[in-house]
This record gives structure tokens, C-alpha cells and sequence, in this order.
């Protein structure tokens, strides 16, 4: 694709030694279990052209913009392994619930933020080389395996306190787990993290993890979710993969080994201040 970012052209180069984003995302109402979902009362989910409060407000003043369908991600924007690979957009119902697309959400999930607006798009995978994926039996396979969400808040500020709030979610998202019964891999995941982008500031963080009862320790989920925030906007980015091998990292000097959501969060603040 033309005009790739320096993170997208690396990890381009290595697509074929790396087994990034090997499966897709899970629907439950207790992630990640198999079943299918429903989106919640927050999103617009697939209808771009809707916008839903994500909190009841008591106030009828409209805010001074909102997001629309050009701050949402497309699947020009998604990079998937291209030797067996392609994105998909996925319909509305299908995956996890809304309030439910980051696995380490609280109970109140994004109606405590405080948006004005959300708009919402799941992305999937199509496989086109059978005998190259690495994991055919995968559990997340005909499932969302990118959850994205563009909020619009009052003003930079409440945008601000937003993503900060996030933020403490990702972090305590290993003892989260852990305290619901799941087995975390903590020396695979990976710490909150400041990725550089133009214009404003972002986060993200991983997470490997096993469902309780799994069998097979080396079988891992790998959830990053990336929050990203320009003016007074959000796009919130939950990647999914499963399998033996890792999806990369966040640090962006490491050639063919970054990890996918550096690209997402590079394209979300690209689409934000649009």
C-alpha cells in the first residue's frame, strides 16, 4: 500500500517469519469464550452513520462535533499476515458484546468514560492459503479478531481523563484475570506502554492468557488493547490472536517484529484527526 508508516513497512518485511494474529476474536459474555454476542446499547456498531451516546446525559446541548464514518478504521488500515490472510469487516451481533470487546472491561465499561458519541467497527479474517494457517482449529476463527471504537468527548480534557482511565484497566488487567481464575503468562505479556504518535498520545498493553480449564498451557489468547487520543477524540483498539507464538512488540525499532497494535494505534490517530 502506498504511503505505509515506517512501523507498517517493517513489519511488512517480516510478515512471512512472524505468525502474527493467528486466530480471531472471541464472543462471550464472559471473553474469551466461544458463542456468539450481541453489540450493546452503546455502540453503533456497522451503522457508521448512527452515533449513540455511550452514557445517558441529562443534557439535551449538542456537542460541538462528533465522529463520523471517516474517523473510523477500514480494512485498509488492518495489517494481517499476508500469506494466508485477509481482513474482513464483520456485521453487527457477531462477537464479543461492546461493553464487553476489551477483556479486562469493569462492569460500567465505557458508559464511565463520559463520550458523547461512539461509533464502532469489527474487523475479521478471511483465510485465502489453507495449507499456510498455522492454526485451522483456531477458536477465534469466523469471529472479530479487532475490536475498534471512536469516541467523542466534550473537550480535550474529558478526552484526556478518558484514556487515562483506560489506561488503569490495562494495567490491572493481569491481576484481573488472574483474580476471575484465568492462568497469565506474565513474562510473555506486555506492560502499558507509551507509543509515539503525531498530535496527541496513546497506550497499549498485552496480555497472555489461558481460559480456566485449559489444558494445554503453551495454547495462549494474546490481548493488547491500544487507546489512543488526539484532541478531544479516542479510538480504542483491542487486538486478539491464539496459538504457541507471541504477536510481536511495542518497541518500534524491533525491524519485523512489531507488534500489529503500534500499527492499529498509528492509523487510529491518523483517522482521528480527520
Amino acid at each position: 500500500m502506498a504511503n505505509q508508516s515506517p512501523a507498517r513497512r517493517a513489519l511488512a518485511a517480516g510478515a512471512l517469519a512472524v505468525a502474527l494474529l493467528a486466530g480471531c476474536g472471541t464472543p462471550s459474555s464472559t471473553p474469551p469464550d466461544g458463542g456468539n454476542g450481541s453489540n450493546g446499547p452503546t455502540s453503533s456498531s456497522q451503522n457508521p452513520s448512527s452515533q449513540d451516546p455511550v452514557s445517558p446525559s441529562s443534557s439535551t446541548t449538542a456537542p460541538g462535533r462528533s465522529v463520523t464514518a471517516a474517523n473510523l478504521l477500514t480494512t485498509e488500515d488492518i495489517y494481517l499476515d499476508p500469506a494466508y490472510q485477509t481482513a474482513v469487516e464483520t456485521p453487527e451481533g457477531v462477537g464479543r458484546p461492546t461493553n464487553e470487546s476489551y477483556v479486562c472491561l469493569p462492569g460500567d465499561g465505557l458508559a464511565s468514560l463520559g463520550a458523547t458519541a461512539m461509533l464502532t467497527r469489527n474487523f475479521g479474517y478471511e483465510v485465502t492459503d489453507k495449507e499456510l494457517d498455522p492454526y485451522p482449529k483456531s477458536p477465534l476463527k469466523n469471529q472479530p479478531i479487532i475490536y475498534t471504537q471512536a469516541l467523542q468527548f466534550p473537550d480535550e480534557a474529558a478526552a484526556v481523563a478518558a484514556r487515562s482511565r483506560y489506561v488503569t484497566w490495562i494495567k490491572a488487567c493481569p491481576d484481573t484475570l488472574n483474580q476471575k481464575g484465568y492462568s497469565v503468562d506474565t513474562g510473555q505479556s506486555l506492560k502499558p506502554t507509551a507509543i509515539d504518535i503525531d498530535g496527541g498520545q496513546a497506550d497499549a498493553g498485552m496480555v497472555a492468557y489461558a481460559k480456566p480449564g485449559a489444558t494445554n498451557a503453551e495454547l495462549l489468547y494474546w490481548e493488547s488493547a491500544g487507546v489512543t487520543q488526539v484532541k478531544d477524540r479516542l479510538m480504542i483498539t483491542v487486538s486478539l490472536s491464539w496459538g504457541e507464538d507471541t504477536p510481536g512488540t511495542f518497541d518500534t525499532t524491533d525491524g519485523d517484529f512489531i507488534h500489529p497494535q503500534v500499527i492499529l494505534i498509528e492509523e487510529s490517530a491518523r483517522k482521528l484527526a480527520v
